[in-house]
């Protein structure tokens, strides 16, 4: 989990470091409007790389620069008390913060900012989608407190909202979520269940990438309570399932 969020800010990383060499090289640098356009148009796309969690079965802090997320954080708490007024600026930029904090691990600031938007949602009519993921924000920061009980009723109650709305994908995300919880409490049982339930899931939505996560986790989880047989048998799937994602990576790259 976390990979492909990490890849995305990785390769924008290095693509607008090539871009900087070559302009560098092109050109003596002057601070005029052009250089701060740029400037703009970057951490735009930092804060929408950093927001971007619904690809993710959950999230997970991730290792960015941390220049750039304090940078993040003070210009996100600026526009906060510029726009607090706005009910909705004021949701939104709640959430980025919550989000933004959580990546830098400052999960007490994460909930804080978390809890404050969950108020906001709650009161919205027609806004189920949003406190659904709401929900699973408090369960993840929750959990990266080791509030685990409290995890586990938010993430129960986002469960209950998802299966009503009929939203796999969402359900999916849940079950990883309560699974991850009963893996750091060495309830490897209950880890099994949940993970189980998420790899019916990805196999419903044909998503193999979630399909192959879940049959990890369940290996994992069947090697730590010592039937080998069965934990064999799911990392077995995992290795087929990379073999054929390496074979289509190499397909598109002739």
């Amino acid at each position: 989990m976390g990979s492909s969020l990490c890849a995305k800010f990785r390769n924008w990383r290095k693509r607008r470091s090539k871009e900087r060499k070559i302009k560098e090289d092109a050109m003596p640098f002057n601070v005029n409007e052009e250089n701060q356009e740029e400037v703009a148009v970057e951490k735009g796309k930092l804060r929408r790389i950093i927001c971007h969690e619904e690809e993710d079965d959950e999230m997970k802090p991730v290792l960015y620069a941390k220049q750039e997320l304090e940078n993040l954080i003070v210009e996100l708490e600026k526009e906060l008390q510029a726009k607090w007024c706005n009910k909705r600026e004021r949701e939104k930029l709640l959430l980025e913060l919550g989000h933004a904090y959580y990546k830098y691990c400052k999960f007490e600031k994460a909930r804080h900012h978390y809890e404050q938007h969950f108020n906001l949602v709650r009161k919205r009519i027609h806004s189920l989608s949003s406190l659904q993921r709401a929900y699973c924000n408090l369960g993840c920061v929750c959990r990266r407190l080791g509030d685990f009980d409290k995890a586990a009723n938010f993430l129960e109650t986002g469960l209950a909202m998802a299966e009503e709305a009929q939203d796999l994908r969402s359900q999916g995300r849940f079950y990883n979520n309560l699974g991850n919880i009963c893996e750091m409490q060495r309830d490897f049982e209950g880890a099994i269940f949940y993970q189980s339930k998420r790899r019916k899931i990805a196999e419903i939505l044909k998503d193999g990438d979630s399909e192959a996560k879940a049959s990890a986790s369940i290996a994992n989880a069947y090697h730590c309570i010592g039937n080998l047989r069965r934990s064999i048998t799911y990392y077995e799937s995992v290795v087929l399932w990379l073999r054929r994602k390496l074979g289509k990576d190499l397909l598109q790259d002739l």
